[in-house]
């Protein structure tokens, strides 16, 4: 089992005394987690895979390990708390390397202190007087990405998202369009449904087998053929009235029972957009039917869902469900819409304070997301309270599908066109930051910019007593 323990100096500038903090730690399961999970075969270097897991976790220490996180109130002590809450103000982080901005929460790690010990590891991270400022309440190891920039800031952003590995297996078209219009999964039983619309005003409702947690003796990672374990067409000429294309859609579950489903026509003379919304009865498939108009809301479409010419099938994401609301973002880019799916009076209007370049980044195609308990796009994050923090940009590549989680880990489908070519893959991405340990001090302390911190956090393997 491991154990860690963290020292903290306080040290004044002008008088040289320094004040002496030290606490034992509570390792959480999110490292083992990672390590013992095995999503779909991607942990293995499967043929045609594109991998990352070998710098990304190994060694232990110094990846999964290799970043730190200080918070302004105390953690909730518990093994299987993997994220960082959203109401815990982060207020400084540090990596596995010298920090050469100037980030003010970012402190840097001490090269020549930081070193291998008798069973296990010593990180020594210095923050000088202008960085980590503030009330300090608990500490928390993380993956070393993470102590770049937590969720994200104005420095960098792609600590949060590390893609694990990609593999593109053999599919026909019709099965990317399955695989792309997953609404939502079940790794127990190795299942997902997909809602496919269709030019005829209906949408296929399919449940198909998929080897997410366990393989049956025939099934292969690299060249799959989906097993559909039944399908029902439903027709829906209502929910498409007054819209132009079917493909002008997005679907998702809304874990109460019931999938959604939205599209939009826009009145930009009026000021206003008719949003249609579906709702599908998950036991009977009986639908419902709802057309609101928002007056003052120009938005963009939900979400696209397209064959090129070439036949290969691709989804775009301009929305996310999230909760009781939908987010979604103004024409302009300048707002997201938050809508209660199921009172449209209730709307608020999330004032990013930039336009967004939210379609920005390499093969991406998820726009908003998801990510632990916050919101993020290419280049904001927004916490659940609606504050917004403008981030550099990164965007979630090779994923355009609702993520799979499986602890720590995430899974996604898309598909990427070149010309004639459309390529299917399976991502697997590794959630940060989170809390690979718990730190909470006896008291909190303030570090001031008339002090200097040094933080002393060892982590041992130690044999545990029967």
């Amino acid at each position: 089992m491991l154990k860690g323990r963290t020292m903290i100096e306080l040290t004044d500038v002008k008088t040289k005394q320094t004040e002496v903090y030290q606490k034992n730690n509570l390792v959480t399961n999110a490292v083992a987690d990672i390590l013992s999970q095995n999503p779909s075969g991607l942990l293995y270097p499967l043929e045609g895979s594109r991998t990352g897991m070998n710098q990304e976790l190994f060694p232990i220490a110094n990846a999964c390990y290799g970043g730190i996180l200080l918070f302004e109130d105390s953690l909730i002590e518990d093994t299987t708390q993997y994220y960082p809450p959203v109401n815990n103000d982060i207020v400084g982080y540090a990596s596995n390397d010298v920090n050469g901005t100037d980030n003010p929460k970012r402190g840097s790690l001490n090269l020549s202190e930081s070193t291998i010990i008798d069973g296990g590891y010593k990180f020594v991270w210095d923050f000088s007087t202008s960085q980590a400022n503030g009330l300090i309440s608990s500490l928390a190891l993380t993956h070393y990405s993470a102590g770049k920039s937590f969720y994200g800031d104005s420095h960098a952003a792609d600590g949060r998202a590390i893609m694990l590995n990609r593999v593109s297996p053999t599919m026909s078209k019709y099965e990317m369009a399955v695989y792309l219009c997953m609404v939502e999964a079940n790794p127990i039983d190795n299942t997902f449904v997909s809602i496919i619309p269709n030019a005829d005003k209906t949408i296929d409702v399919i449940r198909v087998k998929e080897p997410m947690t366990s393989l049956g003796l025939n099934d292969s990672l690299t060249n799959l053929s989906s097993q559909t374990l039944d399908s029902v067409t439903l027709a829906v000429d209502a929910f498409f009235e007054g819209i132009s294309s079917t493909n002008q859609v997005n679907f998702f579950d809304g874990k109460d029972g019931y999938w959604y489903g939205f599209t939009r026509a826009t009145d930009s003379k009026n000021n206003k957009t008719i949003l249609n919304r579906l709702r599908v009865n998950k036991e009977d498939y009986s639908t419902t039917v709802n057309q609101w108009e928002l007056d003052g809301i120009i938005m963009v479409a939900p979400g696209s869902y397209h064959t090129n010419s070439y036949g290969y099938f691709t989804r775009t994401n301009n929305s996310l469900l999230y909760g009781k609301y939908l987010y979604i973002f103004s024409s302009d880019a300048q707002i997201i819409y938050k809508i209660n799916i199921y009172n449209p009076v209730d709307i608020i209007s999330i004032e990013l304070g930039f336009k967004s370049n939210y379609s920005a980044g390499d093969n991406t195609s998820t726009y908003i997301y998801q990510w632990g308990n916050y919101i993020c796009g290419y280049d904001f994050v927004i916490n659940q309270e609606d504050r917004v923090i403008r981030t550099s940009g990164h965007g979630l590549s090779y994923v355009s599908t609702p993520l799979i989680g499986f602890g720590p880990l995430c899974l996604g489908y898309t598909v990427n066109t070149h010309y004639s070519n459309g390529t299917f893959s399976k991502t697997l991405y590794l959630h940060s930051p989170y809390l690979g340990t718990i730190n909470n001090l006896e008291t909190p302390i303030l570090k001031t910019a008339d002090k200097t911190m040094k933080i002393t956090y060892t982590l041992t393997e130690t044999e545990e007593s029967v």
